[in-house]
């Protein structure tokens, strides 16, 4: 695209300030309005399919319905002798990928700020019903003044047909596990969305990763996610228990909409390690999903792309961040579908179980060696060092009769013991909210 011509005798492109996995982006000016903007323009591999162009056109035009301050704005979708073509609100700033790369690790106010911010951008798109589908730091950007602004609405839909095939482990980082499953996607998952975001700007790191995207997906779905705090030992516990919340591998153990995010957001400001955060019962384990090859097929097949850089110039770092909504007041949804089962046993429960799972290692020693005596100095993980190991399962959540079958997996040589019980306002009566050795520790593996 050559700089000078104009596109729908309107918009004047001016000069390209990046390029994307299906898009190139300029500065153009708006003559009818005199005012400068983003003109994003797809790449020809992309205007050649018919079935991609619609969907990009149709999410485009749903999106250009959104207007919001923490909405990169979309004007006006066409198409040009061949060229289909978006205009959106031009901001100066940098992604705040870049901006977690620069800076490492932000302070929890800071996480706590630029999640509210995006939060009211998602939640003003979801009262319209429209699904981002693509939340993660290359589709946020922070100005230079400051305001954070989430882009790309509306098109993560179109970059999923089966039909464009592309890289999308930038995106495969930062998605749902009924997405990984190419599931239903709602809202929740763009709240597990941004819940991995806000894990990546706090600790510095993603919790899953891999070598292609479909080893991630696979994790998404399988794996426990490290805590927080195994990285940021001085990370606010509420911190800490609403990105955990955010990221439930079960969207019924997640927020069920964005105001309750934001409400514990903003308590999380005035009471740091406060234990505010309720996070749902789950449900019986019968219901374990499996990652079967349809489910990869799917998980290939389902793509999406980087956002474009909108400058390359390095920014000073914004410490200060905008909140323009006021403190919503209305109460959390703590209701969701409990299994009988389980809702009779919360009922004889009156006081959460605190519980320390205790480690019975036998080291079956030759008659050769005869090196190690067992007493009350024997060192579990040392010994377990010389054995295969796996890591420590997360009971936190679980009941008591839940997590025994968990323990009674062949892989775990452990016995579970409740140590003490007190009150808790984190999890619901019945449930574990605690356990020695910490989960995801390693362990010796029962023979």
């Amino acid at each position: 695209m050559k700089d000078g011509i104009f596109i729908g005798d309107r918009y004047e492109v001016l000069s390209k300030v990046g390029s994307g996995g299906m898009a190139d982006v300029y500065k153009g000016k708006d003559h009818k309005l005199n005012r400068f903007v983003a003109i994003k323009i797809l790449k020809k591999e992309y205007r050649e399919d018919e079935l991609f162009v619609r969907k990009f056109q149709s999410e485009a035009q749903a999106a250009a319905g959104l207007m919001h301050p923490n909405i990169v704005n979309v004007y006006d979708v066409g198409e040009e002798s061949g060229l289909y073509y978006m205009v959106m609100e031009l901001v100066e700033g940098i992604t705040l990928k870049d901006y977690i790369t620069k800076k490492g690790v932000l302070s929890s106010k800071e996480v706590i700020s630029i999640a509210i911010q995006v939060a009211n951008g998602i939640e003003a798109a979801h009262l319209h019903n429209i699904v981002h589908r693509d939340i993660k730091p290359q589709n946020i950007i922070i100005s230079k003044e400051g305001k954070v602004k989430v882009t790309d609405f509306g098109i993560a839909k179109a970059t999923s047909s089966n039909t464009i095939s592309t890289n999308a482990l930038g995106s495969v980082h930062y998605t749902s596990p009924e997405q990984a499953r190419g599931g239903f996607s709602d809202f929740k998952s763009d709240i597990y969305s941004l819940g991995i975001t806000m894990y990546e700007m706090a600790t510095g790191h993603l919790p899953f990763d891999g070598d292609t995207a479909v080893s991630i997906a696979i994790k998404h779905l399988q794996e426990e996610i490290t805590p927080p705090s195994e990285y940021v030992e001085d990370i606010p516990f509420s911190l800490e228990q609403i990105i955990l919340k955010c990221t439930q591998k079960s969207a019924d153990r997640r927020y069920q909409d964005v105001a309750s995010l934001k409400e514990d957001l903003k308590h999380s400001l005035v009471d740091p390690d406060g234990d505010f955060v309720v996070i749902g019962p789950m449900r019986t384990m019968d219901e374990t999903v499996m990652f079967n090859p349809d489910d990869v097929r799917k998980a290939k097949r389902e793509t999406s792309y980087d956002e474009d850089d909108f400058s390359e110039e390095d920014y000073d770092d914004y410490d200060d961040f905008e909140d323009d909504d006021d403190y919503d007041k209305k109460g959390r949804k703590k209701n969701g579908d409990v299994n009988p089962k389980m809702a009779k046993m919360m009922k004889v429960l009156t006081i959460v179980a605190v519980v320390i799972i205790v480690f019975i290692v036998v080291f079956i020693i030759g008659k050769a060696t005869g090196l190690l005596k067992f007493g009350p100095s024997i060192n579990l993980e040392d010994d377990a060092d010389k054995n295969e190991k796996v890591k420590v399962p997360d009971l936190r959540g679980m009941t008591e009769e839940e997590a025994k079958k968990v323990l009674k997996d062949k892989k775990y040589d452990m016995t579970l013991v409740v140590d003490s019980e007190e009150e808790s306002t984190t999890y619901e009566k019945g449930q574990i909210i605690k356990q020695t050795p910490g989960s995801n520790k390693e362990v010796k593996k029962k023979p």
